[in-house]
């Protein structure tokens, strides 16, 4: 495997810990019933959007690392070289 694709699945990875992170302390806040950013909207709402952009997000990475090791044509053009 190529150097760019082995540090791009380390980044990769580590945004997926960085989001579960996230999705997991929004978690624990609404559970709490206190807000994350205390932004001025109630705890229910800032909460759950920050679980789905959260989650929206970790699906995302998943999307990108399946599209980064999965890269059939980059490999075949690696080959002939």
């Amino acid at each position: 495997m190529h150097t760019y694709r082995k540090r791009t699945i380390n980044v990769l990875h580590s945004l997926l810990l960085v989001f579960f992170i996230i999705l997991v302390f929004a978690y624990v806040q609404f559970k709490r019933q206190i807000p994350i950013l205390n932004i001025g909207l109630s705890y229910q709402v800032e909460d759950v959007l920050i679980l789905l952009l959260s989650f929206l997000s970790m699906a995302k990475v998943v999307y990108e690392l399946y599209k980064v090791e999965h890269h059939h044509e980059y490999e075949r053009r690696m080959k002939k070289k």
